[in-house]
């Protein structure tokens, strides 16, 4: 039997009588409904973090699809992508930046103005 730990949390009434009824329908105590619950938003932290959602699919139609989601969830999917780690272009716009990185237009009197200035102000 693994090592357990005692929690005391402070609940509102509506979500206690909600995991006293989630017990007694399941046929647990309130601690395994609680540890079914923690694995279940562990999995959909780890996946909100790269901005993925929590759906539910039906058994009967493969076009039924509903979210579930909470504003820590939202929270985190929205922030996966403020930052996005990947970008993905059509073939046609991948081809395009490949070929300007291969041969880049040459720099703007602008721009070298500009070089020249930092330049000078990092001296």
């Amino acid at each position: 039997m693994p090592q357990t730990e005692r929690l005391q949390a402070s609940l509102p009434s509506f979500s206690m009588k909600e995991l006293t009824q989630l017990s007694e329908e399941l046929g647990v105590d309130k601690s395994m409904v609680v540890q079914e619950a923690l694995s279940l938003f562990t999995k959909a932290v780890r996946e909100a973090r790269q901005g993925f959602k929590l759906a539910f699919l039906s058994p009967t139609s493969e076009r039924t699809i509903r979210e579930f989601s909470t504003p820590l969830l939202t929270h985190m999917e929205q922030a996966a992508y403020a930052d996005p780690t990947e970008i993905v272009l059509p073939d046609k716009d991948f081809d395009r930046f490949v070929a300007k990185l291969e041969n880049p237009s040459p720099p703007t009197p602008a721009l070298r103005a500009l070089v020249r200035k930092q330049q000078r102000s990092q001296r």
